[in-house]
């Protein structure tokens, strides 16, 4: 662990030469501010009190200061450490953990943490680097909140990097200028604030031109775990791109995203493995699996178990086979109890009352939850009274679960 937490979550054995971890909260509360020329000096003086400063303040130890300050553990202090060889007095690291306390309002846990990640933060000007930084991301739409996340999931380094505010605003164009967005990127992917930006615009340019992508596109990218494919290189792009193409679908369409998506999400072997599932498990014939998916590509990343259940649900109840399926692959990702069941259960329910003699499953169930309720549940409320009720004991029947 990186710290000494101040109510820690596993016991841990005493340090009687170091601080309890249960210090009051005022630890990390700014000190009085002290001139760092007086700090420093150690001239002799008449007067014993200052005597005595000066003597304290030639013992400064670092070590000694990232335990009872900063509460990291030693073997971590002692590692650390050695990049703060310039820090002579507490003056300056006090200031630092002041401000990441009241100015970014960090817990003393994250703040340990973002020390240990980057020691030299407490060698920065609060005044000339940190401060400012922080009234630019607050120019740019940040709140307090947002600003101690980006230090805790990005670390003190980007924070305090003179290349923050142009990556930041290089991405929150294609988030549709949300912070709240790009907070949460980074989440999933933190180098975001970090990667160079002109490889990230040789690569997006790249899947924008032939993958289609649109900026919601790689805004979606930014969000999900496709994120660190925005920030690789070029020649890794490429790779994945000819992996793609193995889907059979054409590039520079929209469907060439999902064999993207695809190809990043699952290593080759893993694909190997699923497409052989639909062959041996399901049945399936090469040819039936080829179509599914060229449709969708990212049907061979579903996991195996909603694949077994779905398709004895579509063959048993629904009736339909394996080619059917094939060419609505969709069929296959749907949240089975959420969504196909309750619907196929309306569906028979106006069979059985010849208010509806359609057999396309598969249109029932690919519209928007709005688009089934206005169309197959409200036009027969008078025949059926009961029909709504029907679809909602089975949707909370699913909740239940």
């Amino acid at each position: 662990m990186l710290l000494l937490p101040r109510q820690p979550v596993l016991s841990a054995p005493a340090l009687p030469s170091f601080p309890s971890p249960s210090l009051p909260p005022s630890r990390f509360r700014p000190l009085p501010c002290t001139d760092s020329r007086t700090c420093a000096s150690t001239t002799a003086s008449a007067d014993a009190t200052s005597a005595s400063s000066a003597a304290s303040a030639g013992a400064f130890s670092v070590e000694d200061y990232l335990v009872t300050r900063c509460n990291l553990y030693p073997n971590v202090a002692a590692r650390v450490a050695t990049e703060l060889y310039a820090i002579k007095s507490p003056s300056k690291p006090d200031a630092v953990l002041a401000f990441l306390a009241s100015a970014l309002e960090l817990s003393t846990p994250l703040i340990a943490i973002a020390v240990a990640r980057d020691p030299t933060i407490l060698t920065c000007s609060v005044s000339r680097t940190l401060a400012p930084r922080a009234d630019e991301l607050r120019a740019l739409g940040f709140t307090t909140f947002q600003m101690g996340l980006l230090v805790a999931r990005c670390g003190a380094a980007a924070f305090r990097s003179r290349e923050l505010i142009s990556r930041v605003r290089f991405w929150l164009p294609y988030l549709r200028g949300r912070v709240d967005k790009l907070v949460g990127a980074l989440k999933v992917n933190p180098g975001l604030l970090s990667a160079d930006l002109r490889t990230a615009r040789s690569t997006i340019a790249l899947l924008q031109e032939e993958g289609t992508l649109t900026d919601d596109d790689v805004g979606w990218f930014a969000l999900s775990y496709c994120s660190k494919l925005l920030t690789a290189s070029p020649d890794e792009v490429d790779a994945i791109l000819a992996r793609a193409d193995e889907f059979g679908v054409p590039r520079r369409t929209r469907a060439f995203k999902d064999a993207i998506i695809a190809a990043f999400s699952a290593k080759p072997e893993r694909l190997a493995w699923k497409a052989a599932f639909f062959r041996d498990e399901l049945g399936w014939t090469e040819a039936q699996v080829k179509t599914a998916a060229a449709k969708m590509p990212t049907l061979l990343t579903v996991s195996a178990e909603r694949l077994r259940r779905n398709w004895e649900f579509l063959t048993t109840e629904v009736g339909m086979d394996a080619e059917r399926v094939a060419n609505f692959p969709a069929l296959l990702r749907y949240d089975l109890q959420g969504r196909l069941v309750p619907r196929f259960q309306v569906m028979r329910v106006l069979q059985a009352r010849r208010l509806w003699r359609g057999r396309d499953f598969n249109n029932i169930a690919a519209i928007t939850e709005e688009d089934f309720v206005a169309k197959f549940i409200r036009p027969f409320l008078v025949e059926v009274p009961n029909l709504a009720k029907v679809y909602e004991a089975a949707v909370v029947k699913k909740e239940a679960q």
